[in-house]
């Protein structure tokens, strides 16, 4: 069986900040499971071996879903199948919101947990965060087109929020219509573009750069936004 080489049984070091200590009575918490391992398909995800969230289709993320908080197995499997592709155990702490996270390709497949901040943005605006899981072989900068370009990101690379636990926080913006563009950082030399982007006010939105460096088609690389709340 395979494991998730960014463990989801490391989850406690994946999320520090956070106590993973186990419960001794029955509680529960939510977890929501995201899909960015481009050439798996749609995966089942399971908890304590019954089925959790179905068909969860690449760049997809589920809703949050209702799990058992204390010393839950958590596995994941080719969708309709029992193939199995991941799997862990963690100690959720009760009554909070976790994101879980497959990447990279199937055959090499790796998971990241972290914690959700369900915080509401400031009266007016609207909350973005970017995490980079194509590994493109250069730091990003993430541009919001104007008639000067806004950086909204700077210098990011591949995965790092798991070390840098501040870049999973949100950043309030204006809302509206927009382009964003993933850059080479420092220039302007354009990676991909999401285009006409929709920040709604009171929304937080996650802004993933996913896809192969390299792929084509469907697993090229991609901008993809995630509505968090």
């Amino acid at each position: 069986m395979k494991k998730l080489i960014h463990s989801l049984v490391l989850a406690c070091l994946l999320i520090s900040v956070f106590s993973c200590t186990k419960s001794s009575t029955t509680s529960t918490t939510n977890m929501r499971f995201i899909n960015l391992s481009p050439n798996a398909g749609a995966l089942d995800v399971y908890t304590n071996s019954a089925l959790v969230v179905g068909n969860v289709s690449y760049g997809s993320a589920s809703s949050y879903q209702s799990i058992n908080a204390a010393s839950t197995a958590v596995s994941f499997t080719l969708a309709g199948t029992s193939s199995m592709v991941g799997s862990g155990s963690i100690a959720f702490n009760a009554n909070n919101y976790y994101s879980a996270i497959v990447y990279d390709s199937v055959s090499n497949i790796k998971g990241n947990l972290f914690q959700d901040d369900r915080t509401a943005p400031p009266t007016g605006k609207a909350f973005i965060r970017f995490l980079d899981y194509a590994n493109v072989n250069s730091s990003i900068d993430i541009l919001r087109s104007a008639t000067t370009p806004i950086k909204l990101f700077a210098s990011r690379n591949y995965t790092d929020h798991i070390t840098t636990l501040s870049y999973l926080a949100y950043t309030a913006i204006e809302p509206g219509t927009f382009n964003l563009s993933a850059v080479v950082a420092g220039t302007s030399s354009t990676i991909t573009q999401l285009p006409n982007f929709e920040a709604v006010a009171g929304k937080s939105y996650t802004i993933v750069l996913k896809g192969f460096y390299g792929g084509t088609g469907a697993q090229a690389v991609f901008l993809g936004p995630i509505t968090d709340q």
